[in-house]
């Protein structure tokens, strides 16, 4: 399992804006130590799309998924894993604001941060 970021709905944005702001998000997650990643592989960002363009970017959704193992080492209660997700999620929708505010944009987002199941980690060695 790998963490996971997903963020919607979008305002139309270009391939570069994409690359962008994945390449923000990845650095971001490089920074969390907990999350263990090194690189653009070791995390899924994604961005669904929205089938209603009205609206678009004025208030976005952000959501991280941890897989529990990268918490095991932290707290055992998962009142404190679930505290630590939205800590996450708080400091890679900073990144997201930023990127926005870079493009003139200032878009309300709505974060949620919380623990998966299962898996282990994996990178590939």
């Amino acid at each position: 399992m790998k963490p996971t970021v997903k963020v919607w709905p979008l305002p139309r944005l270009t391939q570069p804006q994409f690359e962008e702001l994945f390449g923000d998000i990845v650095q971001t997650c490089k920074g969390i130590r907990r999350l263990q990643v090194r690189d653009e592989n070791d995390i899924v960002v994604g961005f669904p799309q929205d089938a209603m363009e009205f609206g678009l970017g004025i208030d976005l959704v952000m959501e991280v998924g941890i897989p529990k193992v990268f918490l095991v080492d932290f707290s055992t209660a998962s009142a404190s894993e679930e505290l630590t997700c939205c800590q996450i999620a708080r400091i890679i929708g900073q990144t997201i604001k930023n990127f926005f505010a870079r493009l003139g944009s200032y878009p309300n987002i709505q974060y949620e941060g919380r623990v998966t199941h299962g898996g282990n980690i994996n990178h590939g060695e």
